[in-house]
């Protein structure tokens, strides 16, 4: 039996590419295993989760150190890391003298090492990415976790409109931005009375949280994206993963960036230390990151694929009444919801990397 140890590290790389390539790869007659990596934006609770999905061993995250010391039951025949430092798959590469796959959404170092690189999209053969046949255009692996998405939610009947709000991918995000949330339902709700809203807590969510979202007074799903959005008509979230799965599921969304959040968002290098210094840290970051706004570029993935605004972005000092005028204009815009609809199409990816990308594997290590 081929064995192939796949090692990933944060929920969304978790959740959206290690889940469909677990699956393809079992398909293909592989024995997967899988190592979770030490992240810094990890939930916590990414080993229960994944022992959901993952058929073989799930391995918890340790110390930079453990990891890189640990044999995670070998020997293995590829190994194919999927997020974080390209390190820890150089290590287990040489460890079980296996070869080292890796798939990713941009350059990084070390990528050069790598036996093949699985690139999600074309443009990045130009950012920096190592020249060679090693490097191969597969896709993008968020079709294919939408895809199994599958039922799980009903939306209230007799509602004019459906509206998902994502309030962020981490808890302390999703804890600063509860009452921002709940005025962007309530601004909706005041002006559409017949719309129903959403709030869409991570799959990583425990019970505790979402009791607390039903206290404040708003429905709550912990169901996949892909379960909400197939009959939405509007989300609204912050720049991140789930951009795509709103872009492949041709669900209209507006990206919102409240200058006041700056704060809470997680950050690698400068910024983040800059972050972590006690007291005057997260001060510090917010002003940074809003000199760094000036020259932002586009936010969302769609947007930034399509090389222009198919999704309306709004950043800066916003508030929820704001964001929740610009929601109900648009809901009663039917036109430029199928405009954005259209836009989407055009970027749109449709599942299939998790099986291309398995196939490649296994011809190669036969």
């Amino acid at each position: 039996m081929r064995r192939i140890l796949i090692l990933t590290n944060g929920p969304g790389e978790l959740w959206c590419w290690a889940r469909p390539m677990i699956k393809a790869l079992s398909m293909s007659g592989f024995e997967v295993a899988l190592s979770l990596l030490p992240c810094q934006y990890a939930a916590g609770n990414e080993s229960d989760i994944a022992r959901g999905f993952a058929a073989g061993d799930v391995r918890p995250p340790m110390s930079v150190f453990g990891a890189l010391a640990r044999k995670d039951g070998g020997p293995f025949s590829a190994i194919l890391q999927m997020g974080g430092d390209l390190l820890f798959g150089l290590a287990f590469s040489a460890r079980h003298s296996a070869p080292l796959f890796c798939y990713t959404y941009g350059s990084k170092p070390l990528l050069g090492k790598c036996e093949v690189v699985f690139a999600a999209f074309a443009d990045h053969f130009h950012q920096g990415f190592p020249t060679g046949d090693n490097v191969i255009v597969a896709g993008d692996l968020v079709a294919d976790s939408l895809d199994m998405d599958g039922p799980g939610f009903s939306w209230s009947e007799g509602k004019e409109f459906r509206v998902v709000l994502f309030p962020g991918s981490r808890r302390a995000i999703r804890a600063a931005a509860m009452p921002f949330i709940k005025g962007i339902s309530d601004g909706i709700a005041r002006e559409l009375p017949k719309a129903e809203m959403i709030v869409a807590l991570s799959p990583f969510s425990d019970g505790e949280e979402v009791t607390q979202w039903q206290s404040a007074g708003m429905r709550i799903s912990t169901a996949p994206a892909g379960c909400l959005l197939r009959e939405a008509d509007l989300a609204v979230t912050q720049p991140g993963t789930n951009t795509l799965e709103l872009a492949y599921s041709l669900t209209p969304g507006i990206i919102v960036l409240p200058f006041p959040f700056l704060r809470h968002v997680p950050l690698s290098g400068f910024l983040g230390v800059l972050g972590g210094i006690p007291f005057a840290g997260p001060i510090l970051k917010e002003k940074a990151l809003r000199l760094r706004s000036r020259k932002r570029g586009f936010l969302a993935w769609p947007n930034r694929l399509a090389g222009t605004e198919v999704m309306p972005e709004l950043v800066g000092d916003l508030s929820a009444e704001d964001i929740a005028g610009y929601a109900a204009g648009l809901l009663k815009d039917r036109n430029r919801r199928e405009s954005i609809r259209t836009g989407l199409g055009k970027i749109r990816q449709v599942p299939g990397p998790a099986g291309f990308i398995a196939g490649l594997i296994d011809e190669f290590v036969g």
